[in-house]
């Protein structure tokens, strides 16, 4: 009988050795790539510089990771909201032109200040850097 419960204990530590041995050195599900986790670099920008009223300025974001460009990124979208008017708000997705470059064209019909918001997801990274654009008359 001590035997039996001695060799039934052996091979239970055999087979649970076995069972570690045999689990994968990499993140089930997180088979991203180690230079996804280095932070996104996002430089938005617009010209015309000074900009006025039914004028078309080109919104554009620089989307790098470690000093690349990144040209696949999974989202680019533009917000912009009229400071002091909540009614006037939109989201909209920037055209990828390439070399890192989301380009989105827009046109203002009212003179104000408005914040501009680039929400960029990229892996699972999301940046959304934001400036203030002067509208005038």
């Amino acid at each position: 009988m001590k035997n039996r419960i001695w060799l039934t204990g052996v091979i239970l530590l055999v087979i649970l050795a076995l069972a570690g041995c045999g689990s994968k050195s990499e993140h089930d599900g997180m088979n991203m790539d180690e230079g996804m986790m280095e932070p996104l670099t996002v430089d938005l920008s617009w010209t015309p510089e000074q900009v006025k009223v039914g004028q078309k300025v080109s919104i554009e974001v620089n989307v790098a990771q470690k000093n690349k460009k990144v040209d696949k990124a999974d989202e680019v979208m533009i917000e912009i909201t009229k400071e002091g008017d909540s009614s006037n708000h939109e989201k909209v997705p920037a055209e990828n032109a390439g070399e890192g470059k989301y380009v989105l064209e827009k046109t203002f019909d009212s003179d104000g200040t408005y914040s501009i918001t680039s929400h960029v997801t990229y892996g699972p990274q999301h940046t959304m850097p934001t400036k203030k654009l002067t509208v005038s008359k």
